[in-house]
């Protein structure tokens, strides 16, 4: 999902929640989960130019969700060595 659609949807309520999980490399990336007629989708959030984007850290998340009006998100570190390190 690329940033202008996850904007769309959560002017238009659509956004149920955002999971942000750990990866295996290090780094953190976001899988909003919105409403669709059939239910719930859940999309990662894309770089521009094709691939998962990756944030290097749960700080960078937090700046960019709540830059987009996003306050809440559930963090799920599993798989990220430096999550369980406790850096």
């Amino acid at each position: 999902m690329q940033v202008g659609k996850l904007k769309t949807l959560r002017e238009v309520g659509a956004v149920r929640k955002i999971t942000v999980t750990g990866a295996p490399g290090g780094g953190w990336t976001v899988t909003p989960v919105f409403s669709t007629a059939t239910g719930e989708k859940a999309e990662p959030l894309e770089r521009q130019r094709k691939g998962i984007r990756v944030f290097a850290t749960l700080e960078a998340v937090a700046q960019f969700l709540f830059a987009l009006g996003i306050s809440e998100f559930y963090v799920l570190a599993k798989g990220n060595r430096s999550a369980a390190k406790g850096d």
